[in-house]
């Protein structure tokens, strides 16, 4: 499963912090939806989110 790391949270409820992980629910064009730690899924934007790069941590 795709995750995406919090690199903007301004516009966003305060339910997602600045370098947090999250996973990705589905992707579109323009936003994805996640889900947060509480277990709540919302719609954010690209552009405050980056995929994470997991090939470095696979051995």
């Amino acid at each position: 499963m795709k995750k995406v790391i919090c690199k903007n949270n301004e516009g966003l409820e305060m339910e997602f912090s600045v370098g947090d992980i999250y996973e990705v629910e589905r992707e579109f064009d323009t936003t994805y939806i996640v889900t947060n730690k509480l277990g709540k899924k919302h719609t954010v934007f690209k552009t405050h989110f980056a995929l994470v790069d997991e090939s470095e941590s696979a051995i």
